[in-house]
């Protein structure tokens, strides 16, 4: 029998990225609603071009698949000459598709843990390139551990709008659980006044669970490891007792 036959699971990643979470989840018997929370497209072309031209980076920390996708628009893969790390299966699966070569990788897929395990000599250069949303936690880890440390947002986050009738028609049949990917799709949500029954709120990581928390948002479970594989894991394991 399909482990999830029978339930339902609202899915808010953007539109580009959800497949991987809608198709697992809809081999495994769910059925599946797709409400897109954010969507995603690229900023400071021209400053990214500049600063990879200019400066000599020690280290690209690439904290995600979209920070991949959005720098290998503008820069090509064999003008870099710096370290790489990743955090994530993932998004080291999108540099390796590229024929890039990943230096480190954390042994917990977070920024935060990269920030702490990554060896890092003093005055060593590092270059983020991230999201306009991005928290400062991992620049902070890695100046107080005497790293150099450059930022550019490369990609923007839009919240997506939805009628109160669209919600309301969502939301009118039994959901049994609610995922979130990342903090955007959390902030998105909470800046729609969605007031519904969400069933068994799944996050990806720990942050993401941080702001749902801090917004009154009742997490069930985080993914473990920190994956789409590691939600659909924990959508499984809840929906055993259920």
């Amino acid at each position: 029998m399909l482990p999830l036959k029978n339930k339902t699971v609202v899915v808010t990643r953007s539109k580009s990225q959800a497949f991987e979470l809608i198709s697992g989840l809809e081999e495994l018997g769910a059925k599946t609603i797709s409400l897109p929370l954010i969507t995603n497209s690229a900023i400071n072309k021209t400053e990214l071009s500049q600063k990879i031209k200019q400066c000599n980076f020690s280290w690209i920390i690439f904290t995600s698949p979209n920070a991949v996708k959005f720098f290998f628009e503008t820069i090509s893969p064999k003008n870099i000459t710096s370290k790489i790390a990743a955090v994530g299966s993932k998004t080291k699966e999108h540099l390796e598709a590229l024929g890039l070569n990943i230096d480190f990788i954390p042994t917990q897929f977070t920024a935060q843990q990269l920030a702490k395990e990554i060896l890092v000599t003093p005055n060593e250069f590092f270059f983020i390139p991230r999201s306009n949303l991005a928290n400062d936690v991992i620049v902070n880890l890695l100046e107080s551990r005497n790293a150099i440390v450059e930022t550019l947002s490369i990609y923007e986050n839009t919240s997506v709008k939805y009628s109160k009738s669209e919600i309301d028609n969502i939301f009118k049949q039994t959901v049994d659980f609610t995922t979130f990917t990342s903090g955007s799709t959390v902030n998105s949500f909470i800046k729609l006044g969605i007031n519904v029954q969400m069933g068994e709120v799944i996050c990806i990581g720990p942050e993401t669970a941080k702001i749902a928390k801090e917004n009154n948002i009742p997490v069930s479970a985080i993914a473990n490891p920190h994956t789409i594989d590691g939600m659909i894991e924990q959508i499984i394991v809840i929906a055993r007792d259920q």
